[in-house]
């Protein structure tokens, strides 16, 4: 078997950090119910963990996966997802 020399990760080639995020979705039925039980539907809450590639007051967007390029240097991602930041109930950074 090859041995493979593996890619460090540090900030100046990744300078995102990893994280769990705590959001609200929507939550709906195309279905028959009663008006009680639609006046009682409640919205989802939610947890992500991925990477925080960006964040402004309009969008969070987290990313799970990265490609390292043959010079160490990461500039490809996959596998995100984009909140509205008011959606964000809650952001906590994990140590890696």
């Amino acid at each position: 078997m090859k041995k493979v020399k593996l890619p460090t990760i540090n900030k100046k080639n990744f300078p995102y950090d990893l994280v769990q995020v705590i959001w609200e979705d929507i939550v709906g039925d195309a279905g028959w119910a009663e008006i009680p039980d639609i006046k009682n539907a409640s919205t989802a809450i939610c947890c992500s963990l991925g990477y925080l590639v960006f964040q402004d007051d309009k969008k969070t967007i987290i990313m799970s996966d990265f490609i390292f390029e043959d010079n160490g240097k990461v500039k490809t991602g996959g596998g995100y997802t984009t909140l509205p930041t008011t959606n964000v109930l809650q952001i906590k950074k994990i140590k890696t």
